[in-house]
């Protein structure tokens, strides 16, 4: 399977502190319905369009259909309890990662979801009341070494557990698997 380039739209590696829009979907996103429709996935992997960017045309297309035109590189989706509800099909957070997303701000995310997020070097962070501090549009900043999440158009601030070291060095190679394909190399091994 091709994951497509390392950092969606050019970007090289995940920078420290993100900023970017809220795109706030309430109710739960399941990875094979709101998010990436499954049969969609089966359909683009049959004509061998299976990359971020690829994927990322049709991020969230049932629950906004101009949402992958509309989206900016860095913008955020705030979600609500329970992110990534569904399967442990990994095509969810690659179909985000694709259409530029930064990060996704939920209360709480799937924990299978979690995983595949940041396996391809997208940061998902459960923050409690984000939710509700946030709405549709606001100005968002997120440090993400240093766990705060700034509204910058309500002046409001939230806090949540930054990510351990090992975690935000998988996330600025761009995912586990551009990582260890940099140690390999690194090591003179293919």
């Amino acid at each position: 399977m091709s994951a497509g380039p390392l950092r969606p739209r050019g970007a090289p590696g995940l920078p420290r502190r993100l900023s970017g829009k809220a795109w706030a979907f309430p109710g739960i996103l399941d990875v094979d319905w709101e998010i990436c429709s499954y049969s969609l996935v089966r359909d683009l992997q049959r004509k061998g369009m299976f990359t971020y960017e690829q994927l990322g045309q049709y991020c969230m297309i049932n629950v906004d259909p101009e949402f992958p035109r509309k989206v900016q590189p860095g913008d955020f989706i705030v979600a609500e309890q329970n992110m990534g509800y569904g399967h442990d099909h990994d095509h969810a957070c690659m179909a985000i990662r694709g259409a530029g997303v930064g990060a996704v701000l939920c209360e709480s995310a799937a924990p299978y979801f979690l995983r595949n997020s940041i396996d391809h070097g997208l940061p998902v962070l459960e923050i409690p009341g984000i939710s509700t501090a946030v709405t549709q549009g606001d100005a968002l900043e997120v440090h993400l070494a240093e766990g705060v999440v700034r509204n910058l158009t309500v002046g409001a601030e939230l806090s949540f557990a930054p990510f351990p070291p090992f975690i935000l060095e998988v996330l600025d190679a761009g995912g586990v698997y551009p990582m260890l394909k940099a140690r390999l190399s690194a090591a003179g091994r293919r």
